[in-house]
């Protein structure tokens, strides 16, 4: 390829790069005047206008955001009222301050506590030095400002994370400068000494002052060992930090958290009377949280980084470890999560360029039958005739097909020429064609495109020629190309092409049949066999079925018994193509099958051979396109690893940087120079379309890792496993699976919109929104006019439609770079295609079959299918060209500049004109950077690829893209930093990445608050009441017309996969802010990893729709009822049918339903949905009503059913009739059971507060409640009271029957039931809502008895009391016994409201 851009492809240097979800619609009535928001009036300028993409304005603002903060704290400080919400920007800057204050006061804090713990016995807590110090500090200036800076750091989860991690940071540094080199000399000598004694070299010095010098001299030649570093880092670094740390029992530990409550580590945070006690509590808790920083924490940040180093340090030589754990690394986290998998990164770059050019090929293929397509409809236009011929395609194809391939090409001087059409073939053309009434015109047209096609394909076989692996003379190759041409790519058959489904659409005459029986049976007779007449036909019929096109030569084969007796084989492979060599008919030997022409031609009738113009031109060029691709793939692999083993040689690069040669002429030396690898046992013998006597490999006879050998010859292919290829598997779980998938993205007409819009935040992303608007507004210009499908042209044949040469050049070359045509979601799903209809060496006849069938099932689908692919492809592919564009105009000014102003390039050579690089140069270096920053299915690990076959993950490959190019963007921003030349684009890069991941986001939601005057108050409740697919995604609130309502950024934000890991880890915690950091860090960075794998391990919308009716009983796993169990059989099936259609349902039925619905007025499910929301949805940004009743209705059924689940807890695995070895197992259980609970009831306090802070009157609340039989509930969530769960007299009485009938211990005696009491009472007493959980296990476990499990003898079973008794009782009090006893006074109230009597 030349260093020339594509015709119309230029760069303008002038310029200068430095200058249900249905969720939740309100009732005007519900909403309380005060909770209504105040919007802010609304600003000049476009939303997305220079204020959102300035860098010096975004800089400007945090700027004032900062001073702001500091403002609201020397306000604080002053005793002002500061009433404003306070934003992220002077959260962090609050965060700052106290930690910087608090830093020097936590070394204070240690030595006074040290102090007190030394002080006499019995000093009040409130007058230790401590205690006096901090009340002196609080009323001091600087005591003021962290007090005021700690309140605005703790409005935010952001703050109060990074108030911790700053007070860490500090902590670290001035360990690192005191504790860690203690340690670290201390572990040294230590070791030293150990060594010294076990060698016996230890040398004793007490008055041996020339021994303690040699010693001491020793000790300081040694230098620190691995050992020691990491020693004294974990020991000195992490106790020494915890020691000076201030704020503890506010940052918290490991152990504080529920799931890891039975570590050491917890803190104890219940202060003592006497200051002694109270400070060696405190000196504990520093040392607890000082050893969970020593260790895991510590060893696991090492240990993390030990195993990153390897990978990037020693990732392409990892493989080949004497090391087990090194290439353990390799095989099991650097291979299943890279983009090259196991192979070396040569070979996969080798690869995608061959499956570029491959695809660059089609183009171009596609474009040279195209010419013909429009000619003939030319022609059908103006000719009355043609168009009736055109209409039967055989006759003019048959024409028009002898004559461009009529002609052969001829050899002069060592290159292939077309001669041209010769005059007597152009008048037998005219002649032909005007039989048909075709004027001259029309002839001259299709003449002219005849040799264009021509020339065309004698430039392809003289680059095959110039190969140095044509192991044949130029002439001899054109002659075996222009047969091959003529007689295999040129011609096709009906009964392959026309009998793809079940139903044959081409079925041979008779005539034919009998025709080729005749030639059977001669066959048979001349080997001295006898074949009846029905022997014979039924061998033709079987011959007809099993005919097919062999994927290499392209010629029609079919198979027959071997009759000749010198034959070696039972059976024959026979290939049509064979027989016509130089013109000339070719038969088999003596006694072979085919012995004259007729007997050819009988064949070739047989399976109805015919000849179109357009497919003998696409093969054409397709065929002699892919052999010098594939030529040249082989021949650079060849290249690059004797450019390695060169390298290697010279010294001049180690394996761990470049990484090793992976082809060797002998296997020895492939055993040596790639080990503890498996080596080919053979040698590679590697095949193109060409014959073997013709073309040798340059691959040949080299050995190589095996797994190399199976990559270059399948390429970028993924097997499945044995399960995933059988046809069950791909009947039940993929077609469904594929079927889902491409129902809700490329056949959905709402998902094509977001396609587009979505994709636009990749210009964004990178920094290309950055250039000049008039550069931007030309690229997506050239970019749409470049892409495919062209659906004008598809549609009405119209050539105006077609995309010109220079775009259609551009887009080529996007193709072989692998730029465009990589939408990761459409690649995905016709991967999963591709896996439904693969054929099986072993079952290959069933295989067929089961494709004919679904050939037949699918063909009008896969017409609307492929061009909704081709739509959704384009979509993408319009902002991957702006992309190109854009770096390459990038990348070309910089080089303007740097000549201009005479800059250093990273070599430290001057740029000058001369050595500024190629056009070429510099789009082969844009493309690859658009490969490596957007999402590109070409390098999508084969770990990811085979989740597709898997009934777990939907669109894995997408997010899986998402975390590769957002690090590639970052590391590429880095690297073009330390350029001089390309300083200014990393620079930008890194600006417009951090603007995407942590500005845009918060900016619209900080902006949507400020247009509709909502408080962060009403955000956290808006919050609360969305759907759990919604609860930790980017919300952009809305309140209009008296409705809240709220756009999911993050729906058609898909960067915000990077985000969210963060988004809801600062979610969880800003939950509850009161809490210790370090518990609900972990809660949320638990779900955060569940977010991140999410898309690897979730269920396919398949699998969930029949996981929904037979393993979760007709129930959503959002608790949506698909049927009820008391319906009759046939309503759940019914019912089942319906919700599995509605899943899997394409055309974006749900969205086109609602906006129906909203056009004609009408609710859905009670909800309002309005036109201009719904219309919103095409951008994928689509606004969602907030209904309060529906969604408080749903969160008490939500409790109730969480309520059922807890219950059950109390009592598992204790009422089967088998003892329970462990006598506290319930009473852990009834903990366990009662802290669930509570978070349950915090949940459904926090939906309370929440509806009420959004406008929900009390009045409405309690009918909701009501309404549900849930009052008592109510009462208690509005009281802010914990109802804990209790042992029922029917459970006492039932453990006691069961002990007594089954003669085992009861595990519900006398002792846990009184346990089980006293916890009831504690919490009912003292337990509040979202508050910690004020039981710990261990202060109510019993302590084992010995010999026995329990020496309490069975409760006899217990008289019920009458019902008189009971109702004396009541009317006595108005309450039981039993509840006198247990129920608090407001409990007791209720009680007695609920019956009427208060």
């Amino acid at each position: 390829m030349s260093d020339k851009l594509p015709s119309g492809f230029e760069f303008d240097s002038e310029l200068n790069i430095e200058t249900e979800e249905e969720n939740v619609g309100n009732n005007e009535n519900l909403i309380s005047e005060e909770s209504k928001p105040n919007p802010e009036p609304e600003t000049d300028g476009s939303f997305f206008g220079d204020s959102v993409f300035s860098q010096e304005n975004v800089s400007k603002t945090v700027t004032e955001e900062a001073v702001r903060s500091i403002s609201k704290i020397i306000d604080k400080v002053q005793g002002n009222e500061v009433d404003e919400d306070v934003s992220l920007v002077e959260s962090l800057t609050g965060a700052g301050i106290s930690a910087g204050i608090k830093i020097p006061k936590g070394i204070v804090t240690f030595g006074t506590l040290l102090y007190d713990i030394f002080q006499d016995e019995g000093i009040p807590v409130d007058e230790t030095l401590t205690a006096k110090l901090n009340h002196a500090f609080e009323q001091t200036t600087l005591g003021k400002i962290e007090k005021a800076s700690e309140e605005v750091a703790a409005e935010t989860a952001a703050g109060k994370i990074t108030e911790a991690i700053a007070q860490l940071y500090g902590a670290g540094k001035i360990a690192q400068k005191t504790a860690i080199p203690v340690v670290a000399k201390g572990s040294q000598k230590v070791r030293q000494l150990v060594n010294a004694i076990k060698t016996g070299r230890y040398a004793k010095t007490t008055n041996n002052v020339a021994a303690a010098k040699a010693v001491e001299k020793a000790f300081k030649l040694n230098q620190l060992s691995k050992t020691d570093k990491f020693v004294a880092i974990a020991v000195g670094g992490g106790i020494g930090s915890g020691f000076i740390v201030a704020d503890i029992e506010d940052i918290g530990t490991f152990g504080d958290w529920d799931f890891l409550d039975f570590l050491p580590t917890g803190l104890d945070r219940e202060q003592r009377e006497k200051g002694g006690e109270d400070a060696q509590r405190q000196l504990l808790n520093r040392f607890k949280f000082g050893a969970e920083l020593g260790f895991p924490i510590i060893p696991f940040v090492v240990g993390t980084g030990q195993v990153g180093k390897l990978l990037v340090q020693k990732g392409k030589d990892l493989a080949y470890s004497n090391s087990m754990l090194e290439r353990w690394v390799d095989r099991f986290i650097g291979q299943p999560f890279r983009s090259r998998s196991n192979k070396s990164q040569e070979l996969f770059d080798g690869i995608q360029k061959l499956e570029g050019k491959k695809s660059a090929v089609k183009i171009l293929a596609k474009d040279a039958a195209r010419d013909f397509d429009d000619s003939l409809r030319f022609i059908s236009k103006e000719t009355s005739g043609a168009a009736k011929a055109i209409k039967n395609p055989e006759a003019m194809s048959e024409v028009v097909s002898k004559f461009i391939f009529g002609t052969d090409d001829i050899v002069k001087g060592k290159q292939v020429q077309f001669p041209g059409f010769s005059q007597a073939s152009k008048n037998l053309f005219e002649e032909s064609l005007a039989k048909l009434g075709v004027p001259k015109q029309g002839v001259k047209r299709i003449t002219e495109n005849a040799k264009t096609f021509r020339e065309t394909a004698v430039g392809l076989k003289n680059l095959i020629a110039a190969s140095k692996n044509v192991t044949t003379s130029t002439e001899k190759l054109n002659k075996i190309l222009n047969e091959r041409i003529k007689n295999v790519l040129a011609v096709d058959y009906k009964i392959i092409d026309d009998n793809t489904g079940i139903f044959n659409g081409y079925v041979p005459t008779a005539e034919n049949i009998k025709r080729v029986a005749e030639v059977l049976k001669r066959y048979a007779k001349n080997n001295k066999k006898t074949l009846d007449d029905d022997t014979a036909t039924k061998l033709v019929n079987n011959i007809t079925k099993n005919a097919f096109k062999d994927k290499t030569t392209k010629a029609l084969v079919f198979d027959i018994g071997e009759e000749s007796a010198l034959a070696n084989k039972a059976v024959q492979t026979v290939n049509i193509g064979k027989y016509i060599t130089t013109g000339k008919f070719k038969p088999d030997a003596a006694g072979g099958l085919i012995q004259t022409k007729s007997d050819l031609q009988a064949f070739k009738d047989l399976f109805g051979e015919y000849k179109n113009a357009q497919r003998g031109i696409y093969n054409t060029m397709t065929e002699l396109s892919e052999i010098i691709a594939r030529d040249k793939f082989y021949t650079e692999l060849l290249r690059d690893s004797d450019d390695i083993a060169k390298k290697l040689k010279a010294g001049t690069a180690t394996t761990d940087e470049i990484g090793r040669p992976f082809f060797f002429p002998k296997y020895n030396d492939a055993v040596i120079g790639l080990p503890n690898q498996t080596i080919t046992r053979q040698p590679l013998q590697l095949k193109t379309n060409l014959p073997e006597t013709i073309y040798k490999s340059p691959l040949d006879g080299y050995f190589t890792r095996a797994d190399f050998a199976e990559a270059i010859r399948v390429g970028d292919a993924v097997v499945g496993s044995s399960i995933t290829r059988s046809l069950p598997y791909r009947i039940g779980m993929l077609i469904p699976k594929g079927a889902a998938q491409a129902a809700k993205t490329v056949l959905g007409f709402f998902t094509h919109a977001r396609n587009f819009f979505s994709s636009m935040f990749t210009t964004i992303h990178r920094g290309n929104i950055l250039i000049p608007p008039g550069k931007f507004m030309e690229f997506a210009n050239r970019a749409r006019k470049a892409v495919q499908p062209q659906i004008l042209y598809r549609m009405t044949g119209n050539p105006k439609y077609r995309n010109a040469p220079e775009d259609q050049a551009l887009y080529r070359f996007l193709l072989e770079e692998g730029v465009t045509n990589q939408n990761v979601v459409a690649r995905d799903i016709e991967g999963i295609f591709q896996d439904i209809a693969q054929i099986r060496t072993k079952y290959g006849t069933m295989d067929r079959y089961f494709n004919k069938i679904l050939n037949t099932g699918t063909q009008k689908f896969r017409k609307i299918y492929n061009v909704a692919q081709d739509l959704y492809t384009a979509e993408d592919d319009v902002f991957r060209v702006i992309n190109f564009l854009a770096e390459a105009y990038k990348l070309d000014n910089a080089f303007e500049v740097a000549i201009k102003k005479g800059i250093k390039d990273a070599t430290g050579k001057v740029v000058t004109r001369a050595n500024k690089p190629t056009d070429l140069a510099i789009m082969k270096e844009a493309a690859q950077i658009v490969r490596e920053t957007v999402p590109n299915y070409a390098y999508v690990s084969d770990f990811v690829k085979s989740v597709r076959r898997s009934p777990l993950g939907s669109f894995a490959a997408f997010p899986a893209e998402i975390y590769r190019t957002g690090t590639n963007t970052t590391m590429r921003a880095l690297k073009e930093i330390k350029d001089p030349v390309r300083k200014q684009i990393g620079y930008n890069s890194l600006v417009s990445q951090a603007f995407t991941y942590a500005v845009l986001p918060p900016a619209l939601v900080e902006t949507f608050r400020g247009l509709y005057g909502i408080t962060r108050e009403q955000l956290n409740a808006i919050r609360e009441m969305l759907p759990t697919w919604s609860e930790d995604n980017t919300i952009l609130p809305v309140y209009e017309n008296g409705k809240y309502k709220y756009y999911d950024f993050s729906h058609g934000f898909f960067y915000d996969t990077m985000l969210q890991p963060v988004q809801t880890t600062l979610s969880t915690v800003q939950r509850d802010l009161d809490k210790p950091v370090v518990p609900m860090l972990l809660d949320g960075m638990v779900k955060s990893m569940g977010k991140v794998l999410e898309p690897f391990i979730q269920e396919a919308i398949w699998t969930g729709a029949v996981l929904d009716i037979f393993a979760r009983g007709g129930e959503t796993k959002d608790g949506i009822r698909v049927y009820n169990e008391r319906d009759t059989l046939g309503d759940k099936i019914s019912k089942s049918f319906q919700h599995v259609a509605y899943e899997l349902s394409p055309f974006s039925y749900a969205q086109v339903y609602r906006l129906t619905k909203a056009v004609l007025g009408e609710t859905v499910k009670g909800t309002t949905y309005e036109i201009p929301d719904e219309l919103l949805g095409f951008t994928g940004f689509r606004k969602v009503p907030i209904d309060l009743e529906k969604g408080l209705n749903f969160k008490i059924a939500e409790f109730k059913r969480n309520e059922r689940d807890e219950r059950a807890l109390i009592y598992e695995d204790t009422r089967t009739g088998d003892p329970v070895k462990d006598r506290n197992q319930i009473i852990r259980q009834f903990i366990k059971a009662n802290n669930q609970r509570l978070e349950t009831f915090s949940k459904m306090r926090r939906v309370y507060d929440a509806v009420k802070v959004l406008g929900m009157r009390e009045k409405k609340i309690a009918e909701e409640f009501s309404d549900q039989q849930s009052l008592p509930l109510y009462a208690f969530i509005e009281n802010n009271k914990f109802k804990p769960f209790s042992v029922s007299d029917n459970v006492i009485q039932g453990f006691a029957k069961m002990a007594d009938e089954k003669n085992i211990p009861n595990p519900l005696d006398r002792k846990v039931l009184k346990q089980l009491r006293k916890i009831e009472k504690l919490l009912m007493k003292k337990q509040k809502l979202n508050q910690p959980f004020i039981i710990d296990e261990k202060d109510f476990l019993l302590d084992p008895e010995p010999g026995t499990q329990s020496n309490v003898a069975p409760l006899p079973e217990q008289p019920m009391p009458s019902e008189s008794v009971i109702k004396a009782s009541v009317m006595d009090t108005g309450l039981t016994q039993m509840e006198k006893a247990l129920l608090s006074e407001e409990e007791k109230m209720i009680k007695l409201r609920d019956r009427g009597m208060a």
